[in-house]
Order: structure tokens, then sequence, then C-alpha cells
């Protein structure tokens, strides 16, 4: 369980105590949404729209369940100063929202004709069962993470923020910047350590507080947590 007044004397030490409403009232918005079953008949033909409206539900509730995770996860890493825990989760949260953004556009191209059924109802099995791992052909390839935050980005383009498909490519720019946090390069590297220039020494930084700059990347889960709720609610009033 989330503990906010943790979270409240984090950011009370940085002098934003005005900010946390605003994750509270974000966290608050994904609980909102959590359905305890989701009904799936199993088998079914494929293309099958029944089959595709329920597993479509059920998809969504699976990201739900991990939208919640990483965002709590992000906020409590927050509280312990640990920097690469929290922008990994939120990196996972865009990738997340990446992967219910292409749900839609999916069934979005599905409700104006642009693809089939069947195709639809593939990809939808692909995005919940498909791993990098012994692949065959009965376990799909999971589809990699930008192609999903590529279509996203579109429909988030036109049915969130309302401008025209390719307008915003706000995911996959989110995306991109805090990678640089998460693998070894020079943003993540420089999180190690001040530099003195004048005694040329490298004072490397354990135990250390976060850097104001570092904390402010919690911000980026107000980014994408917000998408996420509206992709999750137009999703379903787009199910076939």
């Amino acid at each position: 369980m989330l503990e906010f007044p943790a979270i409240r004397n984090a950011f009370h030490a940085r002098g934003k105590d005005q900010e946390v409403d605003e994750y509270e009232t974000a966290h608050g918005e994904l609980l909102a949404r959590i359905e305890k079953i989701c009904e799936a008949s199993p088998g079914g033909d494929w293309g099958d729209a029944k089959r595709i409206r329920e597993y479509s539900l059920v998809l969504r509730q699976v990201l739900l369940h991990r939208a919640i995770n990483l965002f709590e996860g992000a906020l409590s890493a927050l509280t312990l100063d640990n920097v690469y825990t929290m922008t990994l989760a939120i990196r996972g949260h865009f990738e997340t929202t990446g992967a219910l953004g292409y749900l839609h556009k999916r069934l979005d191209s599905l409700s104006r004709g642009k693809l089939d059924l069947k195709v639809v109802d593939q990809d939808i099995c692909t995005q919940l069962l498909g791993r990098r791992d012994r692949v065959t052909q009965q376990v799909p390839e999971a589809k990699q993470v930008l192609t999903l935050l590529e279509h996203a980005d579109r429909t988030v383009s036109e049915n969130v923020l309302g401008g025209t498909a390719k307008q915003y490519d706000i995911l996959t720019d989110c995306y991109k910047f805090l990678c640089e946090f998460s693998h070894p390069n020079f943003h993540s590297n420089s999180i190690a350590f001040d530099l003195n220039k004048e005694k040329q020494q490298f004072v490397m930084r354990h135990s250390e507080p976060m850097k104001d700059i570092e904390f402010n990347l919690v911000g980026y889960l107000l980014l994408s947590s917000p998408i996420f709720v509206s992709l999750f609610d137009i999703v379903g009033d787009i199910l076939p």
C-alpha cells in the first residue's frame, strides 16, 4: 500500500508540498478503475467480436495492474532517494501506457474498417501472451516497445490531445529521455558523482539524497498516468 505521508514528507523537504495532491489524485484515478473479475470465454474462433471484446477488457485490466504497481513503485523509490529504481519504474509506466495506446489504435482501426477482426484478435493475443524467449508457432513473439509507443502516440495525438495523428510524440519522446537515466549512459552515470574541477576529483555520491534535477523526474508520472486513464476509458467506448 502506498504511504502518502512519507511521500508528503519527501515533497515537503523540497518545498513542493502543493504538488503532492496531484499524485494522490492520479493514483486514485487508477485505483478507481480496478475490476476484480473479467469474464472471458475460453477458445472460440479467431476474429469473433465477442472474443475481441472480452480479451480487450482482460488486457486493459492487466495493463492497469502494471500501471498501478509502477506508479506506486516510482513514488516509493522517491522516498528512498533511489533515482535509478524511480526512473526505471516511470519508464515502465510509459511502456504500459504505450501498450494500452496500441490496443486502442488497433480497435480504432477496426471500427473504421481498416483492419480485419482476425488481425486485431491476433494482436490482442500477442499483447497478452507474447514473449521474447522460446517463441514457437504456438507462442507469438512480443511486440517491440517502440512500435507500441509509436502507434500509441498517433491515437493519443488524435483522440486524447485533439490534434492530428502525427502531431505529438509525447510518449515516445519521454520514453527515450527516461532511457538515458535507465541505461548506464551519461545521464545515469552523472547521478553517481559530483565533479570537483579545482581538485580534479570525482566525489562519489553514495548514500546522498537526490539532487533537485533528479527529484523532478518524478513529474513524468503526471504525464503518463493521466494519458493512461484517458486511454483506459476510450478503449471501453470503442469495443466491438
